[in-house]
């Protein structure tokens, strides 16, 4: 009887899901690159800069459903000139841009001048969809409150604008075409000078001439051309003065965007239908982790009369949350020692974090003990990846442990029972000191749900009047006890405070932010309940109430027309239906990233070691990899020829030329340069410029996510400072984190 092999069921792979710190660190000086954050809690450690806003209750007593980063808090070590980062990929389902800041007038008190407090209600929303295992899909969140006005954009052109606002362009003045003149020799006149229409990129037909100051949409850009969707300002001219054209006939023509005399032919504007109006695309628009979302905007203070500049994080979902991270769990439960079950869905089958439980001696030394080794009275966790890029390297053991297994030890972090900072070391695994586990991200390791009824004024207290009491300093007896919270409240402080008699909760409470282990704990909450953003009546009640206790406040009145201001969910709801019920599950974005950010070495030069040959140049070794892709078999060389942006002629001309220069994937460092590239052999010279950094910087500036994934996502940057652009590298090991020149 012939015997068959089983067969391999079909893969059924999960759509991954990319995330991204909200900001990259801060560049160490003027002109150097920035870069990312290589674990949350060196995130956590910037969020305690800040005065207020904190994940889930604010310094004042009141429910918070995000965090807050400040220019003068967390913002002194974050890149801000390069702004507010998509913390996931999806699609921007709404968003609002201010044309202008808006006002809060404060009139003279006392020996306090009258203030104009300047508020931002920009604001940009994204939908994400994350799957595990497969078909089990989680719908949620992300907001970015309070973002940069459009004119602080006018104001300083540097400044890189989202991708997804709604824009439009217009013909500038640098714009010289002209209609041919009338049979009889009649010329155009000079208002009909503009840019020519074609049917088709370079040289189809010409349709007409869009005048200067004509603003039209377009429906894709391919390199200096654009096809037109439609003409907004003005009216297309017919090409032949006295002729004529139909009004719709630019909508699918091709229009020259690039540069004639060195100036550009169009300019990018901001339709007036776009600004100070919730705008929620008929189709949402996609984009990428770590993509431009917006810049920081103005939030000043109504008390303190100074200016400032915020932006207001945060994530949430709907319902289905609790029954995706149950599905998720008896997965892990049931498969996570299964190989194949993670390969049939296209995942690693490695845990990703190192969880450290309480109760845990930390020792010496690995496998030594020593005396008086600390005891963890806190929850400790990090990813793997994190561990691998600090300076303590793991020790691998030589030879099997009781288990008999050769296990890695790891040096970590924690907190003895007075939260005073221990480190010691711990085996990842079967360790002899405490339950160390090692865990999947798709497990929610410590994430709690909390669903408990709440304050419908959004105090962190029972009632609106038990707030009034303990805000005002009221005498009355244990204005703060745990007992006089809400429910909601009650189970959070359990949470964050597992002991004690709870009688100053509310304080405990409203200082947690800085406490690096309660809000450690608080960024694995899942706290349900209203947003912020929605019914803007409920501070009324709240408001009137202060009001009977401390009297009449201009401030108030000024904060409660701000509320009105700020709230959006309706408004986007009429247009965009699939946005959930107000009442909301909202997440910690530090810790969602935190939990599922891939932070592993990429797929990059360290990992084709084997690939690269030494050669030698003169008395010069260096290595070389000669590449194995002709410019002959370029298929973009082939489209441009096809096109018509070049012939057939100045193909075969550059066809001729590259076996002199090098292969499309040729790669060397054995001359006096420190890097040549490719086809044309671009180069990165002894101090870190030359023309490879040109064009990946302009490679940048027309392809930002393919210049992460391929660059920065590699170690690579590329920076300009005056008239010079240089390429960074950064690497955890060969440059201890830090961006350093490529030339050295």
């Amino acid at each position: 009887m012939a015997t068959t092999t089983p067969q391999q069921p079909a893969k059924t792979p999960v759509k991954t899901l990319n995330f991204a710190y909200p900001f990259r660190k801060a560049p160490e000086a003027p002109g150097k690159p920035s870069a990312d954050f290589a674990d949350q809690h060196e995130f956590h450690r910037l969020l305690r800069k800040e005065p207020g806003g904190a994940y889930a209750v604010s310094r004042k007593g009141m429910w918070h459903g995000g965090i807050h980063i400040t220019d003068a808090g967390a913002g002194q070590s974050l890149d801000l000139t390069h702004g507010v980062r998509c913390m996931a990929d999806g699609e921007v389902v709404a968003w609002r841009v201010n044309r202008t800041y808006l006002p809060s007038a404060i009139p003279a008190q006392g020996d306090k001048a009258a203030f104009s407090a300047q508020f931002s209600t920009g604001f940009a929303l994204v939908r994400h969809v994350m799957e595990f295992p497969k078909d089990n899909t989680l719908t949620f969140f992300s907001l970015y409150m309070h973002l940069q006005d459009f004119a602080s954009y006018e104001a300083d052109k540097a400044l890189p604008r989202p991708s997804y606002w709604i824009t439009w362009l217009r013909v500038t003045d640098a714009a010289s075409d002209k209609p041919d003149a009338s049979a009889s020799g009649v010329g155009a006149p000079a208002e009909q000078t503009g840019l020519r229409v074609r049917t088709s990129k370079p040289g189809g037909t010409i349709l007409g001439i869009l005048p200067r100051g004509a603003q039209f949409s377009l429906l894709k850009r391919d390199g200096n051309w654009g096809q037109i969707e439609s003409v907004h300002v003005s009216a297309m001219v017919p090409p032949k003065v006295g002729g004529y054209v139909a009004p719709d006939a630019a909508e699918k023509g091709w229009i020259y965007l690039g540069k004639e005399s060195g100036a550009y032919v169009v300019e990018t504007v901001m339709p007036d239908t776009s600004l100070d109006r919730v705008v929620a695309p008929p189709k949402p628009v996609p984009i990428n982790a770590g993509d431009l979302i917006g810049h920081i905007g103005r939030f000043d203070s109504l008390s303190e009369r100074v200016p400032a500049r915020m932006v207001h994080l945060e994530m949430f979902c709907g319902d289905s949350i609790q029954s995706f991270i149950e599905t998720s769990r008896a997965w892990v439960t049931e498969n996570g020692a299964k190989p194949k079950a993670w390969e049939q869905l296209e995942l690693p089958a490695d845990p990703t974090i190192l969880r450290i439980d309480r109760r845990t001696t930390l020792y010496k030394n690995p496998n030594q003990q020593g005396q008086d080794a600390p005891l963890t009275d806190v929850v400790q966790a990090y990813t793997l990846a994190e561990l691998g890029q600090r300076n303590e390297k793991p020790h691998t053991e030589t030879s099997a442990g009781s288990d008999g297994e050769k296990m890695r030890w790891w040096k970590v972090d924690s907190a003895d029972v007075r939260r005073q900072d221990i480190t010691g070391w711990v085996r990842e695994q079967n360790f002899a000191g405490g339950r160390i586990s090692r865990e999947f991200a798709q497990k929610w390791v410590d994430f709690e749900i909390l669903h408990d009824p709440h304050d419908s004024t959004h105090t962190i207290f029972a009632s609106t009047q038990a707030y009034v009491d303990y805000a005002t300093g009221a005498d009355v007896p244990n204005a703060g006890a745990i007992d006089k919270l809400n429910p909601l409240m009650q189970a959070v402080c359990r949470q964050l405070y597992a002991t004690g008699d709870g009688s100053q909760a509310a304080n405990d409470l409203c200082v947690a932010s800085q406490d690096a282990w309660a809000a450690m704990r608080a960024s694995r909450l899942i706290v349900k309940h209203e947003s912020e953003w929605a019914n803007p009546d409920k501070w009324k009640q709240l408001i009137s109430e202060i009001e009977k206790k401390v009297g009449p406040d201009e401030a108030h009145e000024a904060e409660r027309k701000r509320i009105q201001a700020l709230a959006w969910w309706d408004a986007v709801k009429e247009d965009f239906p699939a946005l959930p019920a107000p009442q909301v599950f909202h997440i910690h974005p530090i810790g969602m990233i935190g939990n599922f950010l891939n932070t592993e070495d990429c797929k990059c030069g360290c990992c084709y070691v084997s690939q690269f040959s030494v050669t030698k140049l003169g008395p010069i070794y260096g290595p070389v990899y000669w590449g194995n892709k002709p410019l002959e078999k370029s298929s973009v060389l082939v489209e441009l020829a096809d096109s018509g942006e070049i012939t057939g002629s100045e193909r075969r001309i550059l066809v001729a030329m590259s076996p002199n220069e090098g292969n499309l994937d040729a790669v060397q460092s054995y001359d006096s340069e420190v890097l040549t590239a490719g086809a044309m052999q671009k180069t990165i010279n002894p101090v870190g410029d030359g023309e490879f950094p040109i064009q990946v910087l302009k490679f940048r500036e027309d392809d930002n996510a393919a210049y992460r994934e391929l660059f920065e996502k590699c170690g690579w940057s590329v920076e300009r400072s005056g008239n010079s652009v240089r390429m960074y590298y950064t690497h955890h090991s060969l440059t201890e984190g830090q961006p350093k020149l490529a030339a050295i």
